[in-house]
């Protein structure tokens, strides 16, 4: 599948774009204009006064415009214009997500995941349980804030499993794995942090490859099982400078 095969609908005139919100939040929204029992949805739908910058960099994006095509009440065409635009951005959300993926129910509290066209993101909430750092920062070879990368051959599942782990114990907040157009032959998960303390032990706790591999075993290999393949940490100014290994090339090609 490419990204040209996915449908990705664009919101009418008056209607908030939804790019930033979670998964679980824009199945609720469906709920609430499909049962149309409150004026709840009125609210959520309508740009707001103060948009996101992000949100004003979008192309033909006139805010004014966008306020000025909002009803003084809700209104049952102005309903299904949103409901229309929110399952069309589910039905696209649901069909580049790996299917290996949990459903957003199965998910552990204070763990949010949003789709979109390239990535599917993942974010701690403020329900997360308490978690503290058990490495020091002494052992960090760089301050710099970066990420984490693994790698699979295997259904891209393996590596939401080492996000939920992660989450749950330490305090890594941000997380992405690619949708099924952006995968390479291998998917990659980037884990992000502001150093890379967790760099050995990270490797030491996932990485089963074949013996054969130039990495070195550091825990069991068992064919039975899917192959992680931790790939140490790269610092966000080297993503910024276009900066990858020979071996981070070979994997994303």
């Amino acid at each position: 599948m490419n990204q040209a095969d996915v449908s990705w609908p664009t919101a009418p005139t008056g209607i908030a774009p939804v790019g930033r919100v979670s998964d679980p939040e824009l199945r609720e929204l469906a709920r609430l204009l499909q049962e149309d029992s409150t004026s709840q949805w009125f609210e959520l739908v309508k740009p707001p006064k103060n948009p996101h910058p992000t949100v004003t960099k979008l192309p033909d994006y006139d805010h004014e415009e966008e306020l000025a095509a909002v009803p003084e009440e809700p209104t049952e065409s102005y309903r299904q214009q949103a409901l229309e635009y929110v399952e069309g951005v589910i039905e696209a959300r649901d069909s580049v997500r790996p299917d290996s993926l949990q459903s957003v129910s199965e998910l552990p509290d204070g763990i949010s995941r949003s789709t979109s066209r390239q990535w599917v993101w993942y974010h701690t909430t403020d329900s997360i349980q308490e978690r503290t750092d058990d490495r020091p920062r002494s052992l960090a070879e760089t301050t710099d804030h970066g990420k984490y990368l693994f790698f699979t051959p295997d259904e891209t599942g393996i590596l939401e499993d080492i996000i939920v782990e992660q989450f749950q114990s330490r305090p890594f907040d941000s997380a992405k794995v690619p949708t099924i157009p952006n995968r390479k032959p291998d998917a990659v998960l980037c884990l992000y942090y502001s150093d890379d303390r967790y760099r050995a032990d990270l490797r030491e706790t996932y990485q089963n490859e074949p013996e054969d591999d130039t990495y070195g075993v550091a825990s069991p290999y068992d064919p039975e099982q899917p192959i992680i393949k931790p790939r140490g940490f790269k610092t966000d100014s080297a993503t910024r400078r276009n900066e990858y290994s020979n071996e981070f090339r070979q994997e994303s090609e």
